[in-house]
């Protein structure tokens, strides 16, 4: 059976949250007035866009912002 298709921007704007409020900058300084798209997950993005964002958050590869976060589960005892 076929996984379900990620929302890319949506996934793209969860981990840009994550790594935003770890270091504490808000979405005002990281996208302006877009802010209330990019807090809905919804706006859209564009290389340049991709690029800006992971220096304000001073990631080196941006690729790491279209992971997906897979979580982990302990075996039963």
């Amino acid at each position: 059976m076929a996984k379900d298709p990620i929302d890319i921007k949506k996934l793209f704007w969860s981990n840009v949250d994550w790594h935003r409020r770890n270091k504490e900058i808000t979405w005002f300084d990281l996208v302006g007035g877009n802010a209330k798209s990019a807090k809905g997950r919804t706006r859209n993005i564009t290389l340049e866009k991709v690029q800006n964002i992971a220096e304000l958050l001073e990631i080196d590869d941006f690729a790491i912002l279209f992971e997906e976060i897979v979580k982990e589960t302990k075996p039963n005892d």
